[in-house]
This record gives structure tokens, sequence and C-alpha cells, in this order.
């Protein structure tokens, strides 16, 4: 028996975003629809717009290249929480396009993202993991989830899509 009953380790700092670490991978289920544009980024903070919207004045400083951009709830399985995708990587853009045409709407089934390697040396893959239905009492978790998210103010400066 020791002292103290609780030990008083901080427990592992957990985000709302969903972000792959050098060759980790992630299972999620798409919850929501995606919202896009574009984004750059200045002092490592993004500045998004949508497609058919104006650049904005501010990202014209940006030394970063400019990018297209998906961003939508997902339920991430390992960690058993309910996040946002903020999706800048072209090839997994294009490989969820892909999927989709091939086998039908992405919020339907599970897919696994693997980020390999790390800088310009790395490569992501993307693929169908499970074409289970979604258990009812995650997707009404979902729902309550999707409707506390405000994916628009991504596009909003110092917006928190968490805030609605």
């Amino acid at each position: 028996m020791t002292f103290l009953q609780n030990n008083y380790e901080r427990e592992a700092a957990s985000s709302q975003y969903l972000k792959l670490q050098p060759n980790e991978s992630a299972t999620i289920r798409i919850i929501s629809n995606a919202v896009e544009g574009f984004q750059t980024f200045i002092d490592n903070k993004p500045i998004r717009w949508k497609f058919d919207d104006e650049m904005p004045k501010k990202a014209y400083k940006s030394e970063d290249k400019l990018r297209p951009f998906a961003a939508f709830n997902v339920w991430h399985v390992e960690d058993a929480k309910f996040k946002i995708y903020s999706c800048g990587t072209r090839s997994i853009l294009q490989e969820l396009v892909n999927l989709s045409e091939v086998e039908g709407d992405p919020m339907t089934y599970d897919l696994k993202i693997t980020r390999k390697g790390a800088g310009l040396d790395t490569k992501y893959y993307v693929r169908v993991d499970s074409k289970e239905p979604f258990d009812l009492d995650l997707l009404e978790l979902a729902q309550k989830f999707n409707d506390k998210v405000d994916l628009e103010q991504l596009f909003v400066e110092g917006g928190n899509p968490f805030n609605s």
C-alpha cells in the first residue's frame, strides 16, 4: 500500500483535431459533410477561404504554398472520440475522392489512414477498413457532436468551430 492512492500523473493531452504523427495510423468514420477551400499559413496559423471566394489580402503575404483542404467531423476509433479532421494533404484528398467513386459514400464505412515517414519522405495510405454499420448509440452521439461544431468557423480568422 502506498501513502497516497492517486499517483497524480497527468493524462496525455488530447486534441479535438485529428493529426497523424510519423509512422502512425488512424481509423476513422466520417460523420459530417465536408467544408472545402484553400489554405495557406502565416506564423503557423491557417488562413482559409472557400473555393468561390476571393483570396484574403492577408494570404498574399504568406510564403507557404497555397493548398486545397477539406475538413469534416470524424469518429476516431483508437481514441474513441469525435474530432475534426482538417486535411490539406492532396494525396489523401484524392484517395478519398477515388474511394467514394468506387465504394460509395465515405460516411458508410471506416477508413484507415496511415502516415509513413517524415518531412519530404512522408507518404500517406488510405483504405477502407470496415463496412460495418455505425453503432446506433454512436450515431446519436455523432449527431450531437455535429450540432455543437460549426465547421464554417474554420474560414473565420480566429474562429473556433467548438464555440457554437
